[in-house]
């Protein structure tokens, strides 16, 4: 069973960006942006929301929700599908890189010891955990040994 990250969940981010505008920003560290969204919403409440909405809400009455216009709403929809775009893209980057480094890992690991099976440098001679020492071997040898047999 694998196990499910919370980390750049792009639903979490969008329903947090749906609860709090600039929430989902904030839960992807993205703090400037997070601020700018919520900035964007303050500001249009401010010019936008009726004074008679603001003291009703502010004195705790019920207030009828159309009275709150729809550019809050459309601000609000906006921040979360661009939290929901920002997770996804990172998640997609997370799993591109760790997919090409998981490869490339494998072609540049150093060489096993033949006889204790650890990670050695090939350029010491031996194995520094064991002692063994390797067989060096030429490549300028190889190469006239190879061109003494095409001949």
């Amino acid at each position: 069973m694998g196990q499910v990250s919370l980390r750049n969940n792009p639903l979490l981010a969008a329903l947090l960006g749906t609860v709090v505008t600039g929430l989902g920003h904030f839960y992807l560290r993205r703090w400037l942006r997070a601020l700018g969204w919520l900035g964007l919403t303050v500001a249009a409440s401010v010019l936008f929301v009726p004074e008679s909405t603001i003291s009703a809400l502010s004195s705790g009455t019920l207030t009828d929700p159309f009275s709150i216009p729809f550019s809050i709403v459309l601000i609000s929809a906006a921040s979360a599908l661009d939290a929901y775009l920002i997770a996804k893209v990172r998640r997609q980057t997370e799993r591109f890189q760790a997919n090409n480094t998981v490869g490339s890992a494998g072609a540049e690991e150093s060489p096993a010891c033949p006889a204790c099976g650890k990670p050695v440098d090939p350029d010491l001679g031996f194995c520094h955990w064991c002692t063994t020492e390797f067989n060096v071997v030429d490549v300028s040898k190889l190469e006239r040994i190879d061109e003494n047999q095409s001949n």
